[in-house]
């Protein structure tokens, strides 16, 4: 497996990690109206604006809860 497909496998693994946490029908943590393009959307810019003091730790938890106040602030979403 080349880098490329190690980087694209850990995102999907990310996403569906993030949907099963706050997804509206069977989510650990459900925020109502969520939807995958929100978490695709806030992925893509939490990896994208990554500093020496906010870094992407492979999809943990801390990177998880970033995304979901990004889905938060961004959306106009409540827990």
């Amino acid at each position: 497996m080349d880098k490329v497909d190690t980087i694209v496998d850990t995102l999907v693994d990310f996403l569906a990690y993030v949907d099963s946490f706050y997804n509206p029908k069977n989510g650990i943590y459900p925020i109502e109206g969520l939807k995958n393009d929100m978490i695709f959307t806030a992925t893509l810019k939490y990896v994208s604006s990554q500093t020496k003091d906010y870094t992407w730790g492979g999809g943990d938890s801390l990177d998880r809860e970033r995304v979901r106040d990004i889905i938060l602030a961004d959306n106009g979403l409540t827990l």
